[in-house]
């Protein structure tokens, strides 16, 4: 397995939301890992309500949606992923992250 890099110091659960996206963007600095996200965290959303009303699809596509975004971490980053420091701060932090970065390319700038 691949060792884990530390990275930066991660805010406590009192911060202010700016600073949790600060240290989240930190996490997440590389092309690869920005492409896994804007896959996989539109697919963990639009997978939540089919784990309920089309399981067969929805939790196929939520294991799949969460590997992904995973193996990003792993591979370009080698790192963990921030919601394993605080699951709900940094899940809201990847939802902006990726409104962001959608904001990002339809301005024209890309993911670079």
């Amino acid at each position: 397995m691949t060792a884990v890099a530390a990275g930066p110091e991660v805010p406590p659960r009192s911060a202010p939301f700016a600073e949790k996206m600060a240290y989240y963007r930190s996490q997440h600095t590389s092309r690869g890992i920005r492409m896994t996200h804007l896959v996989g965290i539109p697919g963990v959303a639009v997978s939540l309500p089919l784990l309920f009303a089309r399981p067969r699809v929805g939790v196929p596509m939520f294991a799949a949606s969460w590997a992904l975004q995973v193996a990003g971490h792993r591979l370009f980053e080698k790192n963990n992923p921030a919601l394993t420091k605080g699951f709900v701060s940094f899940q809201l932090c990847g939802l902006a992250f990726w409104c962001e970065e959608v904001g990002e390319l339809i301005a024209g700038r890309g993911l670079d």
